[in-house]
């Protein structure tokens, strides 16, 4: 057996991959409904996205539902673009979503997020990521986020 050669290595670039993004964190809102009522705090959160490749540079179009378990629940829906820098085991992504929040209140805005993510194999990953975003509808609402989680993908429909 030779040595080892580039092509023997996994690929870590996200190229053309269909995949399930699972987190959970820390949900923080301040939010003044419309009829004036102030609603603040901090709650556990979980989020479940879809990822579809977009483009050749293994960047990604997101679609998904997170829920805050407060006590009243909120669930607000999601998509727009993770992208990527780097193909090595780790790398960091940015995420630009619009998120529409259902409950309590509607709301819908833009969210920004930030991560880091570590490629422990060729179909999945772990992450740590923080976000931000701005709604507004039936109310006002500022919200930030940590999450931590997995990324599962499949090159089956290359």
């Amino acid at each position: 057996m030779g040595p080892a050669t580039a092509e023997d290595a996994p690929r870590l670039d996200h190229r053309g991959a269909l995949g399930v993004i699972v987190g959970a964190g820390v949900s923080f809102e301040d939010t003044v409904l419309q009829h004036g009522v102030p609603e603040d705090g901090r709650a556990p959160l979980l989020q479940v996205q879809v990822s579809l490749p977009l483009g050749a540079q293994g960047n990604e179009w997101t679609l998904g539902v997170s829920t805050a378990f407060d006590s009243r629940p909120t669930v607000a829906l999601s998509g727009g673009l993770r992208a990527y820098f780097g193909e090595e085991v780790w790398k960091t992504f940015v995420t630009v979503e619009g998120t529409l929040h259902v409950t309590p209140a509607v709301s819908a805005g833009p969210r920004m997020g930030f991560g880091v993510q570590c490629d422990f194999s060729q179909v999945a990953g772990a992450f740590v990521q923080v976000a931000a975003e701005a709604t507004a509808g039936q109310g006002i609402r500022f919200g930030a986020s940590a999450l931590a989680g997995f990324q599962f993908r499949t090159y089956l429909f290359e």
